[in-house]
């Protein structure tokens, strides 16, 4: 474990999940499994710090562990570029994706009201319960069901 982080800016509801479900609050960082796809993105695009960077302000970004991996010391490659950051955005939205559809699915082919399993979705997950973070889910939702219900032929 380093004692390095990357700054993130990522949508409230991410962060609120991320904060939730991945947060070690001994060290007050978000830190990913080792050999998830999130750590495969940081070991490929971490480098060194370009001379003179200054990363501002990152009270209102999510910090996320620089982990380390063998052959890249993180006192030295604790630097993610924009486009870095934009693949491990990315990358945390497919992860998000993917626990809705995990634990959402059993609701794709039946005719009732999303409401309510949304926002239970959300309590389980630490995210608040405002009205743009239930309709990001909400859309997320309908689009994995529609997926997965033309892949199966119904429709």
């Amino acid at each position: 474990m380093s004692n390095f982080n990357i700054y993130l800016k990522v949508p409230s509801y991410l962060d609120q999940w991320l904060r939730h479900d991945y947060w070690n609050p001994l060290t007050g960082r978000v830190e990913f499994e080792r050999g998830s796809n999130i750590h495969s993105i940081l070991s490929t695009f971490l480098r060194k710090q370009p001379h003179g960077y200054d990363p501002g302000d990152v009270s209102e970004l999510l910090p996320v562990e620089v982990p380390t991996f063998k052959g890249m010391n993180p006192d030295q490659h604790n630097y993610l570029g924009r486009d870095g950051q934009k693949a491990v955005v990315s990358a945390i939205k497919r992860n998000f994706k993917t626990c809705i559809d995990k634990e959402l699915s059993v609701f794709y082919n039946q005719d009732i009201s999303i409401t309510d399993i949304i926002y239970a979705f959300m309590e389980t997950h630490g995210i608040d319960k405002t009205e743009r973070n239930w309709e990001a889910i909400r859309q997320m939702f309908y689009r994995q069901r529609e997926k997965s219900l033309k892949s199966n032929g119904v429709k």
